[in-house]
This record gives C-alpha cells, sequence and structure tokens, in this order.
C-alpha cells in the first residue's frame, strides 16, 4: 500500500489548434471580404430608393403601379437593414 498513483483526467483546452487567424476561419475572411461590398450597395439602395415615391404616388396608385410601390418600400426597408452599420470602422 505504500505506492499512490495519481489518476489524470483528459482537460479541454481552449487553444486552437491553428497557427494564425488566416489558417483559423478562411471561410470567415471569404465572408468579411463580401460583407462590406454588399453593406455598401444595400447602403445606397437605401438611399436611393425613396427618390422612387413622389413619382409612383403622383401618379396614382393602380394595381399595377401599387405592387411596383410596395417592391420599392421592400426595397427600402432591405436596404435599410442590411446596409446598417456600414460606415462603422471594422
Amino acid at each position: 500500500m505504500g505506492s499512490y498513483e495519481e489518476v489524470r483526467k483528459p482537460t479541454m483546452s481552449s487553444a486552437s489548434p491553428f497557427r494564425s487567424p488566416m489558417e483559423a476561419a478562411p471561410s470567415s475572411l471569404i465572408l468579411r471580404s463580401l460583407t462590406r461590398p454588399l453593406q455598401f450597395i444595400a447602403f445606397w439602395l437605401a438611399i436611393v430608393t425613396p427618390l422612387a415615391y413622389p413619382p409612383l404616388l403622383l401618379g396614382g396608385l393602380d394595381s399595377q403601379s401599387f405592387l411596383i410601390f410596395v417592391g420599392v418600400v421592400a426595397l427600402n426597408v432591405f436596404g435599410l437593414l442590411a446596409g446598417r452599420g456600414y460606415g462603422d470602422p471594422a
């Protein structure tokens, strides 16, 4: 009874097996490189689409122009949501 062996349990390490952030997530880099241009387009879409409101409203909203108006509003909302944060520093 003189010998005592410590039983070691494996521990989880938070260290990444990758050497650098570039190596860690290449898909993240691709996603990030696509995000900025899409935010740019969405931001300017949100700026420009309200310019179509007056001509559509002044021309009257029959069934076809109403659908166009709803589409322009939907594009504007999409641009507002997708383009927010465009001017923020990365």
